[in-house]
């Protein structure tokens, strides 16, 4: 079993050496220029795209470039760092969801997990089974909001134990929007549906800002237009703990 250790860059280094002799063989396999075949290798996994249905690519390297794409995600993901910037749904939340797991039952793990957002929203079933897993998890949560969150991808973000924004961040709010559709006793259940997703959001902000009581959640959070809010502004309503500066260079 490997260990988190300073040597872990060697691990890199053996895997770039292990893709650069496939590129060799790949190459005098299909006689093609191994240096033409490389820039190509490298052209492509920088552009991360799909090129698995391109004609005149090595099969054998298709397959390989799925793996190398990956490859920075999941050695940030091992220290315990998501992304999740994409629109929330079961699918895009799938991964992170198993991370936190696994990191939750790894022994060894001891360190914060940080999840950095940058997501106009989804799906509120997706969002709150994140948020049920964020909250039984042992590790402690750190979310970080780049670019925008809105919507439920601002209700995982303060739910965080810290919660940092960045500085040029921006954030939205608005009440819980419905789309029941069909019979008349389908608008009827599906109404009470509505209402109890909407008194979840409610809590959720309850638990989440510095707002005590429904009254003040909508009258301050949840108006009756999307509500954008810039890091101070979340700061003032007690949704984000820090905003983050500068980092000074040397």
């Amino acid at each position: 079993m490997l260990k988190r250790t300073k040597k872990a860059p060697s691990l890199v280094k053996a895997r770039l050496d292990v893709e650069e002799v496939l590129i060799k063989n790949v190459a005098e396999k299909h006689n093609i220029d191994p240096d033409v075949l490389q820039a190509e290798w490298k052209k492509r996994c920088d552009d991360d795209c799909d090129y698995d249905e391109e004609e005149g690519f090595p099969e054998e390297l298709a397959e390989l470039m799925g793996l190398a794409k990956h490859r920075d995600r999941e050695m940030l993901e091992d220290r315990g760092i998501l992304i999740i910037n994409l629109h929330i749904s079961k699918e895009t939340l799938a991964r992170a969801t198993r991370r936190m797991l696994v990191l939750h039952f790894d022994t060894k793990f001891k360190d914060d997990i940080q999840i950095i957002l940058n997501s106009p929203g989804g799906y509120t079933n997706a969002g709150w089974a994140f948020i049920d897993t964020m909250r039984f998890i042992k590790n402690k949560v750190i979310t970080v909001a780049v670019g925008e969150i809105c919507s439920m991808a601002t209700d995982i973000f303060v739910a965080g134990d810290h919660r940092i924004m960045s500085q040029n961040s921006i954030a939205m709010l608005h009440q819980y929007r419905g789309y029941s559709e069909g019979t008349y006793g389908d608008l009827v259940a599906g109404r009470k549906m509505e209402d109890m997703e909407a008194a979840k959001g409610v809590r959720h902000l309850i638990e989440c800002s510095k707002y005590t009581n429904e009254k003040d959640v909508k009258k301050y959070l949840l108006k009756d237009h999307d509500h954008w809010m810039s890091p101070k502004e979340m700061k003032k309503h007690g949704l984000c703990d820090k905003i983050s500066k500068r980092r000074r260079k040397k």
